[in-house]
């Protein structure tokens, strides 16, 4: 029977593999899997990376997550995808380059379909729908450092809760329109909430996002109650609508002066691009008082190559306080707000 085996005993850990199709000369496309049973069956929280191949921090974290939890204290079950687009993640790429479709805009998929259609399929219908909540880990694409932060994905339609991308524990949360076929938007829709929890830029491994990863699904292991303890959770929590992308003026070599993160005022430098064959020298300034989302992290641009993407705090709002017992730990971003004299309202 070609299913996830779910139902383990008290205390076991699983790992197997469940098949989508086959290519053209056999070889069946696979779907690994991980799952670890706590003291109790339920909730089930659903973890899982690598939608697009190249998003490779959300499978360490994954991984470590399996080697360092103890399931005698867990309450309720994880069942992980580490890679689900396994294709793409052979190919070190973002999408199968094969029929060059964006797994993410496919759910709930087809069971006739095209390949990367029936991953979606078997993916949805095999793990998604025996989840009561989870976690999609993301990153940036190449080129595109990203602050760790949930992104909440709306429709017309459709307009989830903002508690489980809050649990996660970040101070940013982006809002913006979504696209029909995202898998947190498909699955929200039949009721199971999922959170895109950006961490870090493709085709790298960095510690430093893996370690916010692991942080933040912790922290929504403990406000949900699987873990004990309190999660942490900024003091102030901002919510931010769309981003700025600034583009390069001219093109040649990039050089950011400020980081991912990092919260800057209108005018304040962000880097200069300079011109290896002409020697012109470009200054790209924040139009806007913002947080930097994401920077270059690729030097070579060329002209309207985005250099930086800037959330303004025009469109942002500091939300007010959750409601379950957490721990409440001091918002950095707010903290630097308040000292360069910026408003968020």
């Amino acid at each position: 029977m070609n299913e996830p085996r779910i139902n383990i005993g008290v205390g076991e850990i699983h790992r197997g593999k469940i098949e989508c199709t086959e290519l053209e000369d056999g070889t069946p496309v696979i779907l690994p899997y991980f799952v670890m049973r706590g003291v109790r069956k339920r909730p089930i929280l659903l973890l899982n990376a690598a939608l697009h191949g190249d998003e490779l921090n959300g499978i360490e974290v994954i991984t470590r997550l399996f080697e360092k939890l103890n399931p005698m204290q867990l309450h309720g079950t994880l069942l992980a995808v580490p890679v689900v687009n396994t294709l793409a993640f052979r190919a070190r790429s973002r999408v199968d380059p094969v029929d060059g479709k964006n797994l993410n805009r496919l759910f709930p998929g087809k069971k006739e379909g095209t390949v990367t259609e029936r991953i979606a399929y078997h993916f949805f219908h095999k793990f998604v729908k025996k989840a009561d909540f989870g976690i999609d880990l993301h990153t940036g694409m190449k080129g595109h450092l990203l602050v760790p932060h949930p992104r909440i994905r709306v429709l017309s339609d459709f307009s989830p809760s903002l508690e489980h991308a809050r649990a996660l524990g970040t101070e940013i949360i982006f809002y913006h329109e979504g696209h029909p076929g995202m898998l947190n938007i498909a699955a929200g829709k039949i009721g199971i909430p999922i959170v895109c929890f950006e961490i870090g830029e493709a085709g790298r491994i960095d510690e430093n996002y893996i370690q916010a990863g692991i942080k933040g699904i912790i922290n929504f292991m403990k406000y949900f109650g699987m873990l004990e303890g309190e999660p942490e959770i900024p003091e102030k929590q901002i919510l931010l609508k769309d981003y700025i992308e600034i583009p390069s003026p001219i093109g040649g070599i990039f050089h950011p002066k400020v980081n991912a993160g990092d919260v800057i005022k209108k005018n304040q430098l962000i880097g200069i691009i300079k011109s290896p064959f002409t020697g012109e020298k470009r200054y790209v300034k924040s139009p806007k008082n913002g947080v930097v989302i994401g920077i270059r992290s690729q030097p070579l641009v060329r002209p309207g190559t985005t250099a930086a993407w800037l959330m303004s705090f025009e469109q942002g709002n500091v939300l007010p306080p959750l409601k379950k017992h957490i721990k409440e730990v001091t918002s950095r971003t707010f903290s630097i707000t308040k000292e360069k004299g910026i408003e968020i309202k």
